[in-house]
């Protein structure tokens, strides 16, 4: 079901965008259709309203933030979309010596320090759950950094969601693999970025940061350029699994804040070329990453064995606490115990598409059809238009 009753399914995470950054990006991606007149109309007023309260945070902490030191690596959960990277964040998070960006920080990232306001916002927009995948919402649960990011800088994947019509493959390639853009605009992304984790290093006194973000799973050698000793965590999902529940992000989680058409077709087109992509610069670009700074996690086998593989991270990345931090797991494993996936099936020329197309990792990691799907008599979507 898409999601119903929220301002957020009208306005999505780019509530509090600084109206600056709102402008670039309305500019840089030509016009909105007409008939999402009120999801522009709804973030401008929004983004406008926040004029003093981001003026205010930058007069009062700016100083004090940009002379923040990253002492500490940060540790970079990398994964496909839909291949775990959340439910890995939300466990290591419950390790207290860590930091994180949370849903707030994510989306105020230029006022969320100085004004509660934004709390009782997020309070009033935020569903309880995520409409992909019914897990948790909450302004204090960790997000993704490419979040934030979208929301103070007009260079980011967010523009794919946002603005669909206008090439999601070229904005993939212009804002995570940075081709065919000015060395300008990279510079200014890796600016933009070291200040958002000194302004999250400043909220969480100083804790190493863990940072979810499935972009940077094409970005390793970036994130090595601004952070050499930087630990990393590879999460990886069944491909048909992978294919399905990102299509099921995009139906229920992007659709209902798109400024633009798209036809199903495009986005089924964009799914296979992005996973293609993006796995492809990982198994190059990993190989940069010194052995005893990469972990791999088998997305099945956590899901049955999650404090076996947590304390393979802690072990291989030589970080130190997780006795320690084991009865913050259990209690949280426990939480979500009774969890249930969303449940869909693929039509049998997507299983061929997958099977073609993302072979590389099929064979890789000895992956075949689930057998959730092979027992199925007839499967009950077919996304090709």
């Amino acid at each position: 079901m898409r999601q119903k009753n929220s301002i957020q399914s009208h306005i999505g995470p780019s509530m509090g965008a600084s109206f600056k950054n709102w402008m670039k990006m309305l500019i840089i991606n030509g016009s909105f259709a007409f008939k999402y007149i009120h999801r522009v109309t709804i973030i401008n007023i929004l983004s406008a309203i926040g004029i003093p309260f981001r003026a205010y945070e930058h007069w009062k902490f700016d100083k004090v933030i940009k002379k923040i030191k990253i002492n500490k690596p940060p540790i970079f959960i990398l994964g496909h979309w839909r291949s775990g990277t959340t439910h890995l964040h939300n466990i290591l998070t419950q390790d207290p010596q860590f930091g994180y960006i949370s849903m707030l920080e994510a989306s105020f990232p230029n006022s969320f320090l100085s004004n509660k306001f934004f709390h009782f916002i997020l309070k009033v927009t935020l569903p309880k759950k995520r409409p992909m995948d019914n897990m948790e919402l909450s302004s204090y649960l960790p997000q993704e950094d490419e979040m934030a990011l979208g929301n103070i800088f007009p260079y980011t994947l967010y523009n794919a969601f946002y603005f669909p019509g206008t090439g999601m493959d070229q904005k993939y390639d212009r804002y995570v693999k940075f081709k065919g853009i000015s060395n300008w605009i990279i510079e200014k992304w890796k600016k933009n970025y070291y200040y958002l984790l000194q302004k999250t290093t400043y909220n969480m006194k100083g804790r190493q940061l863990i940072l979810k973000n499935p972009a940077h799973t094409a970005r390793i050698k970036i994130l090595l350029e601004m952070f050499p000793n930087a630990k990393f965590i590879h999460i990886y999902r069944n491909p048909f699994d992978v294919f399905l529940s990102t299509w099921n992000f995009f139906q229920q989680g992007i659709r209902p804040f798109m400024l633009q058409n798209v036809s199903d077709q495009e986005i089924e087109d964009y799914i296979f070329y992005v996973y293609k992509d993006i796995m492809n610069s990982y198994f190059i670009d990993s190989k940069l990453i010194p052995k005893h700074n990469l972990v791999e996690i088998k997305y099945e086998f956590f899901e049955d064995n999650s404090l076996e593989d947590l304390e393979k991270v802690y072990s291989n990345l030589n970080l130190k606490g997780f006795s320690k931090a084991r009865s913050y797991f259990e209690k949280y494993l426990n939480s979500v115990k009774n969890f249930e996936k969303n449940k869909y099936y693929l039509s049998q020329e997507i299983l061929k598409k997958v099977q073609e197309q993302w072979k590389f990792t099929l064979d890789k990691w000895k992956y075949d059809v689930p057998n959730h799907f092979k027992k199925q008599e007839k499967t009950i979507l077919n996304f090709s238009s």
